[in-house]
């Protein structure tokens, strides 16, 4: 029977409950069913010292091979790495859209979701894609690619650093803003290197919004704004960590959450250039957070029900009748040092390691298990 399976003895992991049970789960025809009575010549699979959760979502990376400058395939960091899904954060804009489609989308096997970039040409005509007001894409071309395209975007990305808009300022932004009231997708927002100013950016902000990079330790970050940091997070406003080259600091995370415990999503921003390091996976992102004391589920709910609520996915669960989408892994004991963007050491005493990664039923990557 393709597609069916049983798992035993793994460590399953609700993240909406924020609870862990040692329990054995049955696959059939991709989706999870209660334990036959005989189990015949059903596949075994012996998942002990390992945890079973909701597929994993990477909400920012990059990932137009072959066109866009800063990319990476999809698989190397989505299947491979025991991630289930990953989202394009702006790679393409509508001018380039149908080779994504044709070269990204349907020839991996990782589900990819995206944010389109409000400028035509995306990133792949380089990376100052918003200093050229007139290549911002137009209400009608939004609506005629939500109507055409509309099954696997998620939202609108603009990137709001000032080696992308130039001397435009925040006026992408304001744009932007006009292009999601009307279309109903929410913005994610790069930020980074000012200008524009932060607070210039927060405040054009609305719930469902995302702002990703929200640890990065550049001058002009979510420190230096804190009442406006509050008023967004207070108001729905959505943030993500976005690890990538150069934006997350180790320093900025507990100076953040001192402020207001925003409930974040993990994201990597990974492409090819910080894939070794500083970044590595979206496992090892998750890693980094283990001395700050968040527990192991309160990790996977935020890379799995979190960024479903945020971009607006199925929910995640493992209950009987739903498709059984899956990442196995474990959490390793010993000593293992990791960097966060500014080259700081990140030393932690256990990590999360893949195991195989389950697609409606059947193991699309695994060695060992």
């Amino acid at each position: 029977m393709t597609n069916t399976m049983i798992i035993k003895h793994a460590e399953v992991i609700d993240p909406s409950a924020g609870k862990t049970q040692k329990r054995d789960l049955c696959i059939l025809d991709g989706r999870f069913a209660g334990m036959p009575d005989r189990i015949g010549d059903i596949p075994v699979f012996d998942a002990a010292g390992c945890y079973a959760a909701p597929g994993f979502v990477d909400s920012h990376v990059h990932i137009f091979e072959n066109h866009a400058p800063i990319s990476i395939p999809a698989d190397q960091i989505g299947i491979r790495q025991g991630v289930h899904t990953v989202v394009d954060a702006g790679s393409t804009g509508v001018r380039d859209f149908d080779f994504f489609e044709k070269e990204i989308i349907n020839r991996n096997s990782t589900d990819i979701r995206f944010f389109l970039n409000i400028a035509r040409s995306g990133l792949c005509g380089g990376l100052s894609e918003l200093a050229d007001m007139d290549d911002l894409m137009t209400p009608e071309e939004l609506s005629r690619f939500q109507k055409q395209h509309g099954s696997h975007i998620v939202g609108l990305k603009v990137r709001m650093s000032g080696s992308v808009v130039k001397e435009n300022g925040i006026h992408p932004l304001v744009y932007a803003r006009e292009l999601s009231d009307k279309s109903g997708l929410p913005l994610m927002i790069h930020i980074g290197n000012q200008p524009p100013k932060l607070h210039e950016v927060l405040d054009l902000l609305r719930r469902g919004d995302i702002v990703t990079h929200c640890f990065h330790g550049k001058a002009g970050g979510v420190p230096d704004y804190p009442r406006e940091f509050v008023s967004a997070a207070s108001r729905g406003v959505r943030f993500d960590v976005g690890h990538g080259s150069a934006s997350f600091s180790s320093d900025t995370v507990p100076r953040v959450m001192g402020i207001y415990p925003v409930d974040f999503t993990i994201s990597t921003d990974l492409y090819s250039r910080n894939f070794e390091s500083p970044v590595g996976s979206l496992m090892d992102t998750m890693t980094k957070f283990l001395p700050y004391g968040f527990t192991v589920e309160d990790l996977v709910r935020r890379v799995t029900d979190l960024p479903r609520k945020f971009l607006g996915l199925s929910p995640a669960a493992i209950k009987l009748g739903e498709p059984a989408d899956l990442t196995i892994f474990r959490i390793n004991q010993g000593a293992k040092e990791l960097v966060d963007s500014e080259g700081k050491t990140i030393s932690v005493t256990r990590y999360f390691e893949p195991v195989a990664t389950i697609m409606k039923g059947k193991k699309v990557w695994g060695n060992e298990f």
